[in-house]
């Protein structure tokens, strides 16, 4: 456990303020991986449930508590094997800002289909129309490309956060005639991308680092027998 320490400090005012210092030990792990998505990983935990990461995909940490040395070690060993990294520890140490933003191409892809069947839809429903069909039917083909110009162009925009994309949609002259505010509030689910980051972290780095702990606590159990 760490060293606690009280000490008075003087303010300006000279009102005395007591606070608590804690003095903690930490291991440094320095991991070097033959991984494209991540080469390396400085991770430094202490007794105390504190996970720090620096990487070159990404830098992480949480605090956990009520934990000695040996303890934390067998829970991160839990916690950074497969699915458990994936889910539990993906949703402790990853960006939410960076998990929330939007991935144009796959939402676009969807959006386009949807186009097409709109455009379906209002010409059978011009189709009996003998007289006005010949001038409806050529309006509505370029405002189907006007609004597939305005998808694409939106897609061209690359990841960018919710509310830009949003806004991009609700601003869309051509592409709001073939789907109202209704249908972007209620009916379509944006695909968000995830942070990254985090999920090489856990898929690559922590089921190794999961390793060096099990690895290291066997040799102190086999020490002890």
């Amino acid at each position: 456990m760490p060293n606690a320490m009280q000490s008075t400090v003087v303010t300006q005012d000279d009102k005395p303020v007591v606070y608590q210092v804690e003095k903690d030990v930490s291991e440094v792990y320095r991991l070097r991986i033959g991984s494209y998505h991540c080469q390396w990983a400085t991770i430094t935990i202490n007794n105390t449930g504190d996970l720090n990461v620096i990487s070159d995909c990404g830098n992480f940490n949480y605090s956990w508590r009520m934990f000695d040395k040996e303890n934390f070690k067998e829970f991160l060993i839990r916690v950074c094997h497969g699915g458990e990294a994936r889910g539990y520890l993906y949703d402790k140490i990853h960006d939410r800002d960076r998990a929330s933003r939007v991935d144009p191409e796959k939402n676009i892809a969807y959006l386009k289909k949807e186009l097409l069947q709109q455009y379906r839809e209002k010409r059978r429903s011009y189709s009996y129309m003998q007289e006005d069909k010949k001038k409806i039917y050529p309006l509505l083909i370029n405002r189907v490309r006007d609004a597939w110009d305005e998808l694409e162009s939106i897609e061209n925009e690359g990841e960018m956060s919710a509310d830009a994309f949003w806004g991009l949609l609700w601003n869309a002259r051509y592409l709001n005639e073939f789907f109202d505010g209704d249908y972007f509030a209620h009916c379509m689910d944006v695909e968000t991308t995830g942070d990254r980051r985090a999920m090489v972290f856990c898929e690559i780095v922590a089921p190794l680092f999961a390793e060096v702990l099990k690895a290291e606590l066997e040799l102190k159990e086999a020490a002890t027998i």
